[in-house]
């Protein structure tokens, strides 16, 4: 165990991580829980004016659109949530195609990109800033973001970093383009071109990220002993709901619908292992993952009328 001092130490510099699982419509659900993490550590703050909290609330890594527009576009959680409802409700309110496939089998988009796209541009001037600015400006900021995606060619995860990482190739996208790849779900949008690239929502690889956000953490601060753990003073994880094992009733296509199958359970065995592997800082409240256990199941990834259910 640890030493009191050692434990002062930590809570006095260590790392703060948050990590955001994907969900379309459902992150709604990661904002009210967002929402009411900062409402209560307001409150501490408040309640112990001696205390330094505040300082590190934006000390966070953040994941997704939702991150996107809390980390690089700095809006806080009430202007996100207010943002992101008009959003989801602009992007899935029609839809382009009824069928995920074409008669040839092929997969097709759903919704149409051209309004994903104009949607985010719009969120992105709103916060005053421009359509073309880079994802990465070469600003240092306090919170650093990564968002993840598919490349197209290779089904490699992909990072891209609102930051510098020394050793790694930067990609230079621009936040339009940022929030589009890890927006590009499979089957709900067609994928985005970048440059000479392709890449896809990071779902299917990805779609709770605590690993990738412990494997870029390490790769940051300690990447010669890849020790993280005794730098995490706190690591949150903020599910967008358990989507439970019901079957998936409609069968388009074998293949579809084993990948969906893959992905309504990936999240939670991503979090038992990692809890498992993590145990020490679950165990001392410095390990965190926040979901909605029941009443979400029945909430589709597009279905923005049932925001109230949210």
């Amino acid at each position: 165990m640890q030493q009191d001092s050692e434990l002062f130490e930590l809570d006095k510099h260590g790392l703060c991580l948050l990590s955001l699982d994907g969900g379309g419509v459902r992150g709604l659900s990661s904002l009210c829980i967002l929402k009411g993490i900062m409402t209560q550590l307001r409150a501490w703050v408040r309640r112990s004016p001696s205390c330094k909290a505040m300082r590190h609330i934006r000390s966070y890594w953040r994941y997704k659109l939702i991150a996107i527009m809390l980390a690089r576009l700095e809006m806080d959680v009430d202007e996100c949530i207010s943002v992101y409802s008009e959003l989801i409700k602009s992007i899935f309110k029609k839809k382009a195609s009824w069928l995920p496939i074409s008669l040839t089998g092929k997969t097709k988009s759903r919704f149409k990109s051209a309004k994903l796209e104009s949607a985010i541009k719009q969120a992105i001037i709103r916060r005053g800033s421009k359509e073309t600015d880079l994802f990465n400006d070469q600003v240092g900021r306090k919170c650093k973001v990564f968002v993840c995606t598919i490349a197209h060619e290779n089904r490699a995860i992909v990072r891209l970093r609102s930051y510098n990482m020394r050793g790694e190739l930067d990609i230079p996208v621009t936040i339009t383009d940022a929030a589009l790849a890890t927006s590009a779900a499979t089957t709900f949008f067609d994928p985005v071109n970048i440059g000479a690239r392709k890449f896809a929502d990071g779902a299917l690889g990805a779609n709770n990220p605590v690993r990738e956000v412990e494997g870029e953490a390490s790769n940051i601060w300690c990447p010669d002993t890849g020790d993280l753990k005794p730098l995490v003073k706190c690591f949150v994880s903020v599910g967008t709901g358990n989507p439970g094992q019901k079957p998936i009733k409609s069968r388009i296509l074998k293949f579809l619908s084993q990948t969906l199958v893959e992905l309504a359970t990936e999240t939670e065995k991503t979090e038992n292992d990692f809890v498992s592997n993590w145990r020490q800082h679950y165990d001392e409240r410095r390990y965190f993952r926040f979901n909605v256990e029941q009443g979400l199941q029945g909430v589709e990834l597009a279905e923005y009328e049932k925001q109230g259910t949210i």
